[in-house]
């Protein structure tokens, strides 16, 4: 339960930092904007389906949401991250691939 909680919150601050860098941005420029967030699949990504929906209210800019089980987690943003590709504006990534990540 901690993990997850852990987690949780993590994944909330990282909501609140794409908030914070929208924070800029006019209306008009807003609804052309989107962020995609990559995230394993699982219940809290689910619970943060639903808080971006306040983000996309407040900010205008929309959300977009790559979720992949966590037995394909680790191969499939890794493989994002080496190829330079552009499917995630932000990854939500777990401590263990922090040095794997790199």
């Amino acid at each position: 339960m901690k993990r997850t909680m852990k987690t949780l919150v993590v994944a909330c601050g990282a909501v609140a930092a794409a908030l914070g860098a929208g924070a800029g941005i006019t209306p008009a420029q807003a609804q052309s904007k989107t962020i995609t967030l990559c995230w394993a699949a699982w219940d809290p990504a689910n619970a943060l389906v639903e808080l971006s929906k306040d983000f996309t209210a407040k900010s205008g800019i929309g959300m977009k949401f790559e979720f992949v089980p966590w037995t394909n987690y680790a191969d499939r943003f890794l493989n994002e991250l080496n190829s330079r590709g552009s499917l995630c504006d932000l990854i939500i990534g777990d401590s263990q691939w922090i040095g794997g990540a790199a």
